[in-house]
């Protein structure tokens, strides 16, 4: 199947910035540091799903321990509320309380904390010249808070990270990108689990413009009737209505295949409510098209292409 649409390509990345923002001005951020090559350098998984924790290692004592409160001692402007530390990667919440000075921004803080990990880096593994790496990969990716409510997810998917680590471990092939799958006899891409295909309770979830409340509501009773049966809801779930009745089977826990208009970078996993669902094996995420980093609305014709094959799915 391919994709209707070809807009131009917006280059992004892992450690993307913000054109439009001003780093020196007062703002907060959560920043992600990730380890060069992904070597689980910081710390180890340890603990249970009850209560999963990342022991650190020497390194990564050092880092939360010294090199985390300097940032504070050199810029008094900037302030760590949150440290997450796994493995492989460092999560920060941080505030920048008061304009930094002309010359300064958050770029240039961050390069000075790497610095000193990189230092420390060096002093645990006893090198006596420096790496041709420092330890952790160029640039980090920075979230920026814009709205209320923002801070809380942040802080909660932070202290849930130790969380979803063991369960991508303890599932791993439910958390797999699966690449050129066939399904109804169109090349896709996956990830979850791949066996709610064989399920033969499946029906697409399209709700058209012309469907009255009532008609609406009748087909709802439909569809959930469907997930309370064991079966699966199969939609692109592109419509406010559409999204409705996949949120709510979600919220029962009944199966669903959503289907994406985008595919998956090497490192996806699902995000929030949908992760639990992908480890509990009740999620399919599947996209007919290559990954992609454009900025685009979803077109017509590839709305109709994503229900065609939802109806094709549920027929199967």
């Amino acid at each position: 199947m391919s994709n209707p649409s070809e807009p131009r390509e917006n280059k992004r990345a892992m450690t993307r910035r913000s054109p439009w923002h001003d780093y020196r001005r007062r703002g907060t951020y959560m920043l992600t540091l990730v380890v060069a090559e992904r070597v689980p350098l910081l710390g180890a998984l340890a603990g249970d799903v009850a209560a999963p924790y990342v022991a650190a290692s020497p390194l990564g004592r050092v880092i939360v321990q010294e090199e985390i409160p300097k940032i504070h001692g050199r810029y008094p402007q900037v302030e760590v509320w949150q440290v997450c530390l796994m493995p492989d990667h460092l999560h920060l919440i941080v505030s920048v309380r008061e304009d930094l000075p002309q010359d300064k921004h958050l770029g240039r803080v961050m390069a000075g904390f790497k610095l000193g990990c990189n230092r420390a880096y060096w002093r645990c593994y006893g090198m006596d010249a420096p790496p041709r790496r420092g330890l952790f990969e160029a640039g980090y990716n920075d979230k920026i808070l814009l709205n209320d409510g923002q801070l809380d997810r942040w802080k909660a998917y932070l202290a849930d990270n130790p969380r979803r680590l063991m369960l991508k471990r303890q599932h791993p092939q439910l958390f797999t990108v699966l690449y050129d799958m066939t399904v109804a006899g169109h090349r896709c891409q996956m990830v979850g689990n791949r066996f709610l295909l064989d399920i033969p309770d499946k029906m697409a979830v399209i709700v058209h413009r012309r469907y009255t409340a009532a008609e609406y509501a009748r087909r709802c009773e439909q569809w959930l009737a469907c997930g309370e049966r064991g079966g699966v809801l199969v939609s692109a779930a592109i419509s406010p209505r559409e999204k409705a009745v996949l949120r709510e089977a979600r919220r029962r826990g009944y199966p669903i295949i959503p289907l994406r208009e985008n595919g998956f970078p090497r490192l996806y996993k699902p995000s929030g409510e949908a992760f639990d669902a992908c480890a509990q094996g009740l999620l399919l995420q599947i996209s007919p098209w290559d990954y992609h980093t454009r900025q685009q609305t979803i077109t017509r014709a590839q709305c109709l292409a994503l229900n065609a094959l939802a109806e094709e799915i549920a027929s199967e």
